[in-house]
């Protein structure tokens, strides 16, 4: 059978602008579901990103290739045409193994099949000590989750302050349907250190003390595991995305994955879109299947 190997390279081994982590995440769930319409064994090697030392993933799944075959794996980010007609091609030629990394798939999904959750639970199955480190810092173990993404901006110059019209923005949106329909206590994060200490002061809410970012944006990649280990272990998940219109592939593919209800919030709108969960006000716009 061929197999095509999911790739999720070292900071310095991208080509192009490296991907979040909610990429890879997206991008792998596809290609599971292509996996089954087109008979090629997926398989994936996040070993260089040093990623895999967080999961214990099912070793049938995740595999050690040689570095420079994960370094020069094609990267599909923008044009996924070409990463199909390149597929294509794979599947009629005589070569076994095809080394690639791609974000492929629609980021407003709001269902996984079982099948494709159950590939993707194997694959992000955490390291016990992961959830034993974050209940012991937040001293919770039922909790729910703000994730609040600010802008790609917020990597590289992660101490400037918060402009007020996102704070009078956040606000808004925790009060009016964040705080109503909590079932736990509150733990925020976000990749503005600033904002997410800024809520926890205003509001009694939980945090993890490090700096989050959500990519392969340098060699700290624990923070990554750490916040997405909290998402998948939430009992409710809320996303915000301030700065562009599409829902996380960090935040909600891990909610989907894992069957957490939550409810995304994107700009410019900012219309609460209920995923898993019934019981918005009727005024609001909940996402169906």
């Amino acid at each position: 059978m061929k197999q095509l190997v999911q790739c999720y390279k070292h900071p310095s081994q991208w080509l192009n602008s490296p991907p979040g982590l909610g990429d890879f995440i997206r991008g792998t769930c596809h290609l599971y579901e292509l996996s089954q319409t087109y008979g090629f064994e997926l398989l994936v090697d996040m070993h260089q990103s040093g990623f895999s030392r967080y999961f214990s993933s099912d070793s049938a799944l995740v595999i050690a290739h040689p570095a420079q075959h994960v370094a020069s794996a094609a990267e599909y980010f923008v044009d996924h045409g070409s990463f199909l007609r390149d597929l294509m091609m794979f599947l009629r030629d005589n070569t076994h193994r095809l080394y690639i990394t791609t974000n492929l798939g629609a980021w407003n999904r709001p269902t996984l099949p079982p099948i494709t959750k159950l590939y993707m639970m194997r694959l992000l199955r955490f390291q016990p000590i992961m959830f034993k480190q974050i209940t012991e810092l937040i001293g919770l173990n039922y909790y729910n989750v703000i994730s609040i993404r600010c802008g790609d901006e917020f990597y590289d110059r992660p101490n400037q302050s918060i402009p007020a019209n996102y704070l009078t923005l956040v606000l808004n949106l925790i009060q009016k349907h964040v705080l109503p329909i909590a079932t736990q206590p509150i733990v925020v994060t976000s990749d503005s250190f600033e904002l997410k200490q800024f809520l926890a002061r205003q509001f009694g809410f939980k945090v993890l003390p490090h700096r989050s970012e959500h990519g392969a944006f340098n060699d700290n990649i624990e923070p990554v595991a750490l916040d997405l280990c909290l998402l998948a272990h939430s009992k409710f998940n809320f996303h915000i995305n301030l700065w562009a219109s599409w829902w996380s592939g960090f935040s909600h593919f891990t909610s989907l994955i894992h069957d957490i209800p939550s409810v995304n919030f994107r700009a410019p709108l900012f219309i609460p879109e209920a995923i898993n969960f019934e019981h918005l006000n009727s005024s609001e716009t909940s996402i169906k299947p």
